[in-house]
């Protein structure tokens, strides 16, 4: 399934991912703004952080949506780097982080999934027995490295470890704008919802049993007029998605 992309320049390329399967039904939907939708009424977006980045599409989504912003994405596992690396040569506004972000500096097993193309230090049953060792930074440490006193907008993908990644440096995400998590499990979600409940609300969120997605809007933006608009377009737009989905599979 080819996926062309727009760069800053007006050219196009074609997104690389690991796999068919990963193409289709993750960084498409990614990067039709369906999965982690902008919100444009955002100003002064000079920070996105996209851990968990995989092969870019988030990255490459908000280098569309904030041109003047700079994306770090950072990412462990070596067949997603690959693709990263080339999807994110076309926005010069991309940095890429070959490593993964906890609550301390060490090395891990990452377990991989070929069709999926997911990758996880915790083992399940959708992985395919296929392993790497990776280097995992302690969050708050690498931040304070890397010279990032403050983040706009955050994005957190990381297969299981979301809460202790967003522990790690719990003492910046109070001024973070907007917060896209996924989750796996509803004691993560419950344990994200306590650390974010002093200074965020969840303004969408879809879930499936214990799994889903959720963005969470920092408390005072959630006045802003344009709010409501913008959620009636997303949902609007992922329900003509689904009807897309149900035409194509008859």
């Amino acid at each position: 399934m080819a996926i062309t992309v727009e760069t800053p320049d007006a050219e196009t390329f074609e997104f690389r991912a690991t796999s068919i399967l990963n193409a289709a039904w993750t960084a498409r939907p990614i990067l039709d703004g369906l999965t982690y939708p902008a919100l444009p009424f955002l100003r002064d977006v000079r920070t996105v952080l996209d851990v968990g980045a995989n092969c870019g599409a988030a990255s490459v989504y908000f280098a569309q949506q904030f041109p003047g912003a700079t994306v770090h994405a950072v990412e462990p596992g070596s067949e997603q780097l690959e693709c990263l690396r080339y999807n994110a040569a076309h926005f010069p506004g991309i940095v890429v982080h070959p490593i993964g972000l906890s609550s301390e500096d060490r090395t891990a097993t990452l377990h991989l999934a070929e069709d999926s193309g997911q990758a996880s230090v915790y083992r399940s049953d959708w992985h395919d027995g296929r392993t790497e060792e990776i280097t995992l930074r302690n969050a708050s440490a690498w931040l304070a490295e890397q010279g990032i006193s403050s983040i706009d907008v955050l994005k957190v993908d990381a297969e299981m470890s979301e809460l202790e990644v967003l522990s790690s440096f719990a003492g910046m995400l109070p001024e973070v704008s907007a917060i896209y998590l996924e989750f796996g499990s509803s004691e993560i979600r419950r344990g994200i919802d306590r650390l974010l409940d002093p200074t965020h609300d969840i303004i969408l969120a879809e879930m499936t049993l214990d799994q889903g997605e959720c963005v969470y809007l920092r408390r005072d933006l959630t006045r802003h007029p344009a709010l409501r608009g913008r959620l009636l377009e997303i949902l609007a737009a992922r329900q003509a998605a689904a009807l897309r989905l149900a035409e194509a599979s008859r």
